[in-house]
């Protein structure tokens, strides 16, 4: 028992696991934060797979078309500041873990689009810059009111990187490499971290960036959907191409 209350307590309050797993009195104040905590925990492990398909898809096609490279970057900077500003004020690893995995993946998709689109050398520049900045960020070194202005910037950085997304999907008529799996995916995680984040950290920069985010992702859903043929069309003939 002292092994699996141990463990308990690793993962949610030392209050609510010695009243659940010793008392035997589930109060309704912990199931709420045992709830909560859970959900955040099973969106970090979901976030770990959700960029999973896009990655497959791009490797696959071994070109990032239809994938908007700025898009890309900007919610790279987005993803940055927010997993340092929430390191830096030791919120609870539920309640922002999964954008440090999306992060991660995020960088690598841009580093395959400027690996097989734009140039090698320049591919590999960028991941020693990304790697640089966000080791510096995530040093403890940087003043707090810096990594406030990061938060700040966060939001409209992930409102640009989407609307430059959608932009890009109606300006040439289709949706590409983009992957469908990979943005329902994201628009189930972001709608659910509105929830978690009013409950787990309070902090009203975090939850609008999550509420708008969860906006435009919708709008990128149902991109998907009203240019299916039309992107698999495009598909099929940039198949066709590379087959000649």
């Amino acid at each position: 028992m002292e092994q699996i209350t141990g463990l308990c307590q690793l993962l949610y309050p030392s209050r609510c696991c010695h009243r659940i797993l010793r008392e035997f009195i589930i109060e309704p104040e912990c199931f709420k934060l045992i709830m909560i905590k859970s959900l955040g925990y099973g969106i970090i492990f979901g976030s770990t797979m959700v960029k999973l398909p896009q990655l497959l898809k791009l490797l696959s096609a071994k070109s990032g078309l239809g994938v908007s490279l700025s898009a890309v970057v900007l919610e790279i900077l987005a993803l940055t500041f927010s997993s340092s500003y929430a390191f830096a004020n030791g919120f609870p690893f539920s309640a922002w873990g999964e954008a440090l995995f999306i992060l991660f993946m995020t960088s690598f998709i841009a580093f395959l689009i400027i690996y097989y689109d734009i140039n090698k050398g320049q591919a590999f520049l960028f991941m020693i810059v990304f790697t640089s900045t966000f080791a510096i960020l995530m040093s403890g070194h940087v003043p707090m009111k810096i990594l406030w202005m990061g938060q700040a910037a966060a939001l409209p950085l992930i409102i640009s990187s989407k609307l430059v997304q959608a932009g890009s999907n109606f300006r040439n008529g289709h949706t590409g490499n983009l992957s469908a799996v990979t943005i329902i995916l994201i628009f189930i995680g972001s709608t659910t971290r509105i929830m978690t984040s009013i409950q787990e950290t309070g902090d009203q920069l975090i939850i609008v960036g999550y509420s708008l985010s969860s906006i435009i992702n919708l709008i990128l859903v149902l991109q998907m959907f009203y240019y299916w043929d039309n992107t698999n069309k495009f598909i099929r003939k940039n198949l066709a191409k590379k087959d000649k």
